[in-house]
């Protein structure tokens, strides 16, 4: 055993005789001296979870030439307190406690932002070793390279062959809770956990804020050899200003009631907390706590547009009273329109009784006319003047107008060749059919005629 030499701590009260530390209660008391404080050791003997506190730390403005304590948490439900200082905490830190003016920031009764802050959290890959039965852990995959907040170190866990996953994450994670800076910052309140759904490790720190921040480096039995760090976030809120209508450079309040109908007059307001649920601007929904609407309760108008080239005035009424709001997942539960988006013309289509539809690019089909027929008491005697058009002529008689399909009428066939009584694409196939039967045809009259010339020639 190698001797120690003690040194008197004047500033802070310690003596050179050591003192041993309670093996229950984690008191510490000088030689001759009142008791004097508590000491927490980061190793087994932990504080319950509910009694730990995190990432506490002391700052020293150099300009006010102040020391600052904060917690390691923020948000709405974080507090810390000084008590019982004493003239050493005044005289060095400038601490000092009075009944009128506490050294405190307790929890907040009112809202005062929108979303807690939340430590920062890393996920590893998919572990290559089976959790479920007992595993083994040695030199080759035991170290890991940890980095929480500030502190930056190599936690080793002692090599077994009957690991269970409980007893792997509580070694894993008291290593890496004894880990410390150079600085004195230790890496108090990290948790290990395993998400199953994953088939993974997750760390997450015990501190909350964007200064959280945990990386975990190690083998890739454990889906830890390519992990990515992760980072805290800090809550953040907006507060809402009233809206001031300004009417010949005099600023009047505006406020939107129950009926969502902008009025100057506070009747009502005056009596709710800063935070309350009111009605912030024209068109926006409030609900209480059951899910039932608030304000507006009837309906609402927007602002009347008019339309270019005097082609009338557009006025959308929007009913809002059978609007509900749960925490549950959103869903329509219905929708109609009665317009559609801009189109183009792609194709029309004419049928037998000659009614032209269009089609559009947006889906739409529209009916555009209908092509009407004539006919004549005598057809014959119509007198053609050129292409498909004729006269009518003495001999002809007056044209008689009707829809095609009708009595007297014949129907009408689109795509058809003025007289034509046949389909073309069929007496197209048919005709390159015919040709190429009579290339074929051909090509075995010429090898029999070569043939016989052949012969001949072989006789004389």
């Amino acid at each position: 055993m190698t001797a120690k030499t003690f040194t008197e701590n004047k500033v802070l009260g310690v003596g050179q005789t050591p003192v041993n530390v309670g093996a229950t209660t984690g008191l510490y008391v000088p030689v001759g001296a009142a008791l004097n404080g508590q000491v927490t050791p980061n190793g087994d003997l932990i504080r319950a979870a509910a009694d730990q506190r995190y990432g506490i730390q002391v700052k020293f403005d150099n300009v006010n030439e102040k020391f600052t304590v904060s917690s390691g948490t923020t948000g709405d439900t974080s507090s810390i307190a000084i008590t019982n200082t004493n003239a050493r905490a005044k005289s060095l830190l400038g601490l000092e406690d009075t009944a009128a003016n506490p050294l405190a920031v307790a929890v907040s009764d009112t809202a005062l932002r929108g979303t807690i802050s939340l430590p920062a959290q890393t996920t590893g890959t998919q572990v290559a070793v089976n959790v479920n039965n007992n595993f083994s852990v040695d030199t080759t995959n035991n170290k890991f390279v940890v980095s929480v907040d500030d502190v930056k170190g190599t936690v080793s866990i002692p090599p077994s062959t009957s690991y269970t996953l409980d007893g792997f994450m509580a070694e894993l994670q008291k290593g890496i809770n004894n880990l410390a800076s150079t600085t004195g910052s230790t890496a108090s309140g990290v948790k290990v956990t395993y998400d199953r759904a994953k088939n993974a490790f997750q760390f997450t720190t015990g501190t909350t804020g964007t200064d959280s921040f945990i990386k975990v480096s190690g083998s890739s039995n454990w889906g830890l050899a390519n992990v990515e760090a992760g980072r805290g976030a800090s809550s953040t809120w907006i507060k809402p200003t009233q809206f001031t209508d300004y009417s010949s450079g005099v600023g009047v309040s505006k406020y939107i009631d129950e009926f969502g109908v902008e009025t100057a007059s506070a009747d009502g307001y005056e009596v709710l907390p800063e935070w309350s649920p009111i009605f912030l601007d024209k068109g926006e929904l409030t609900f209480n706590t059951s899910g039932n609407l608030i304000s507006p309760k009837t309906g609402s108008q927007l602002d009347t547009v008019y339309l270019d080239d005097g082609k009338g005035a557009l006025t959308i009424n929007i009913d809002y009273s059978a609007s509900t709001q749960y925490s549950s997942a959103f869903a329509v539960l219905s929708q109609s329109q009665d317009g559609k988006p801009e189109g183009d013309l792609v194709g029309l289509d004419i049928g037998d009784d000659g009614l032209v539809s269009a089609s559009y690019s947006n889906g739409s089909q529209l009916t555009l006319a209908k092509v009407i027929l004539s006919n004549f008491s005598s057809p014959a005697g119509l007198r053609q003047i050129g292409d498909s058009s004729f006269y009518a002529t003495a001999k002809s008689g007056a044209p008689k107008i009707g829809e095609a399909g009708s009595a007297g009428f014949g129907t009408i066939r689109a795509g058809a060749t003025e007289r034509a009584n046949v389909d073309l694409t069929q007496e197209l196939v048919d005709l390159i059919t015919a040709q190429r039967n009579f290339q074929a045809n051909a090509k075995a009259i010429e090898t029999s005629t070569t043939m016989t010339q052949a012969i001949i020639q072989i006789r004389s």
